[in-house]
């Protein structure tokens, strides 16, 4: 097969993957005897900034998409991600209440109808102590509340999400898995301590942990993985973080490879990612983005569609430019695994 056009060059590399066959079910240290990813997986990414962001890098895709293993092709990624959302879909939602929101993100799930999804919410919550975090009018002020009733409007409204997903997606829908927020950097001054954001976060944590147990899916601490329970106000020595919040690259490669360790699969040592899967990963986000959100979405689609509609015919010829990539990307990836066996 040809070589992609984007790719810079191929260097033999040596993977250091321990394909495990298990991953930790929600609440429970035991192993469960199954595969996250199969062959020929949609897999969705849910979440706000931290998930929406991890599209300009391409390292939680990469984790995956090579974690799977040699045996496992064909795997296909969406990041539906959206800064500043909560599990109302505040954010998603461009004039109107969250239930706009929601009716967006709801589309692009039944149209495309994920095999496995991961959600990663609840800093919303941890942040806004003592003030709204949705608008959603029949909980916004609960939100407001006591820190108790916050968190309950939180699982409130996460279980209404979990099963708008599920049926939205139907039999389709195989995995889902629920993921804590990692923990907030002490940065020093003039950045904001977050050693009290952080205990509500392990609460957070503990919370989505018994959530995922009751509702039988699978969970993830990327809290404690990230070292949230180590509530120290002292800087770290390497920041994760731009500013507390927002992870740098070096952030995002350490989030992937604990993820990756979280659901069962090995690690990957930083030097064997290749510059070319990860660049054609974060072409393919790039379009799929614009394929999703276009910009002017307002003219194409909305009240003022009588202005420029006409160009929304447009949009869906993305999809194939999106489908060609990922056939490269399939042939890197294979690439890669043939060179790991010599």
């Amino acid at each position: 097969m040809k070589i992609p056009t984007f790719q810079l060059s191929f260097v033999p590399i040596f993977l250091t993957f321990i394909f495990s066959s298990t991953f930790v079910q929600a609440g429970h240290h035991e192993k469960v005897s199954t595969h996250l990813l199969h062959a020929g997986d949609r897999v969705a990414l849910v979440g706000g900034g931290l998930i929406e962001r991890a599209r300009l890098n391409g390292y939680l895709e990469s984790a995956l998409t090579l974690g799977a293993g040699p045996k496992v092709s064909g795997l296909k990624f969406r990041n539906l991600g959206w800064s500043g959302d909560t599990v109302f879909n505040d954010a998603r939602s461009y004039f109107g209440k969250p239930k706009e929101g929601r009716d967006r993100l709801k589309k692009i799930i039944s149209e495309w109808k994920p095999s496995v999804v991961l959600l990663n919410y609840g800093s919303e919550v941890a942040l806004s102590l003592g003030s709204a975090w949705t608008d959603e009018p029949t909980a916004s002020k609960r939100s407001a509340g006591s820190w108790d009733e916050s968190i309950a409007v939180f699982l409130e409204g996460y279980g209404k999400m979990l099963e708008e997903i599920r049926k939205g997606v139907g039999e389709d829908l195989r995995e889902i898995v629920v993921i804590s927020p990692p923990p907030l950097e002490n940065l020093g001054s003039p950045l904001p301590d977050h050693q009290e954001n952080n205990r509500r976060l392990a609460k957070v944590r503990d919370a989505l942990q018994n959530f995922a147990k009751e509702r039988k899916v699978h969970f993830v601490d990327l809290f404690a993985a990230m070292g949230g329970d180590q509530l120290e106000a002292k800087s770290p020595t390497k920041a994760f973080t731009h500013d507390g919040l927002h992870y740098t690259n070096h952030g995002y490669r350490e989030l992937a490879s604990k993820l990756a360790l979280g659901l069962g699969y090995g690690t990957i040592q930083p030097d064997t990612l290749t510059e070319n899967l990860r660049k054609g990963i974060i072409e393919k986000n790039r379009l799929f983005f614009h394929r999703w959100r276009p910009a002017n979405e307002t003219y194409l689609y909305l009240f003022r569609k009588h202005e420029q509609g006409n160009n929304a015919k447009e949009i869906p010829q993305f999809d194939p430019i999106i489908e060609e990539r990922e056939k490269e990307i399939e042939a890197i990836r294979s690439q890669l695994f043939k060179g790991s066996q010599g």
